[in-house]
């Protein structure tokens, strides 16, 4: 079979997925679950020709699998960004063929191992890849930027500064080694791309945003970590207090899932849920009468929390 089928990758690197967090694992999950019943699918595989390129096909569509995965945990945080609807369709292609494949498979094998294989396939023809909306909007954020062409400049441009930003707290490019390490993933790219690769250019107009603004975000991150650091206090074991905007305004403890509400202030979710559930229908530090009672995650201050 080695000779007919690609040697299967390790998987080392699902612990550091970059981005698309959400649906590498769920890929992932599912190559667990073949990956378990694989040797008893090579022992019990029929000896024709349909039978090992059915095999050879899954075995293949794993791998590729894996490789996405690799993917989403060494390469560029805003390049992953940016080309999300096509990792999306890569995903959607080995869900599609690894479907096909054990469909084939579970015909050739015994009844139980046949069961097993069938509920894979029907998990896994019906799953969903869920991406993150906050990453999605960055990848969009950025795209738009591109399509503008800003003239190359040392001077800093509003447009650019606000997306560079909106990208780095969302992608946690947010100190000067987490910089350092974007810009060798995107130069690492460039350098593996060739010459007339689209991409290429691409990835030369992102190094140049980081290298412009890196150090401005360096500082933001370094501002917005410890602001009002002169005017918190130590305790007696010298822990410095968490910046106010990490607390919910009604428990004044640091929040685990900010909310935000129709007043613009963000809330610990359960206690605004439970302000809400007691009747009330205003916002507890405005006290003005709010428009809904519809909360959104605050997920860009949770990534800094």
């Amino acid at each position: 079979m080695k000779n007919n089928c690609a040697e299967v990758v390790e998987l080392r690197y699902y612990c550091t997925i970059k981005v698309h967090r959400l649906m590498c694992l769920e890929l992932k999950k599912f190559i667990d679950r073949i990956s378990e019943i694989l040797p008893a699918i090579e022992s019990a595989r029929p000896r024709c020709t349909s039978g090992i390129q059915a095999l050879c096909t899954l075995k293949i569509a794993m791998d590729k699998a894996k490789l996405l995965i690799q993917h989403c945990s060494e390469s560029s945080k805003l390049f992953l960004a940016i080309t999300t609807e096509r990792i999306v369709s890569r995903c959607e292609k080995i869900q599609k063929t690894l479907v096909v494949s054990l469909s084939q498979i579970q015909n050739m094998v015994p009844l139980l191992l046949a069961g097993k294989i069938s509920g894979i396939a029907r998990d896994l023809k019906h799953t969903k890849f869920p991406l993150e909306p906050a990453e999605e909007e960055v990848g969009k954020v950025i795209l738009v930027l591109l399509r503008q062409a800003i003239p190359v400049s040392n001077s800093v441009n509003d447009l650019e500064l606000e997306a560079v930003r909106l990208a780095a707290l969302t992608l946690k490019i947010t100190s000067p080694s987490a910089v350092l390490i974007e810009k060798r993933s995107i130069k690492c790219l460039h350098d593996k791309a060739t010459d007339t690769d689209p991409k290429k250019k691409i990835l030369k107009w992102l190094f140049y945003l980081l290298r412009k603004y890196g150090e401005i975000i360096g500082r933001y991150q370094d501002h917005d970590s410890h602001m009002q650091c002169d005017e918190t206090r130590a305790d007696d074991f010298g822990t410095p207090e968490p910046p106010k905007e990490f607390k919910c305004p009604i428990t004044m403890q640091v929040m685990h899932d900010p909310m935000i509400i129709a007043s613009g202030k963000t809330f610990e979710q359960f206690w605004i849920e439970r302000w809400f559930n007691e009747g009330n229908q205003t916002c507890p530090i405005t006290h003005m009468k709010l428009d809904n009672l519809f909360m959104t995650p605050n997920s860009i201050l949770k990534e800094l929390i």
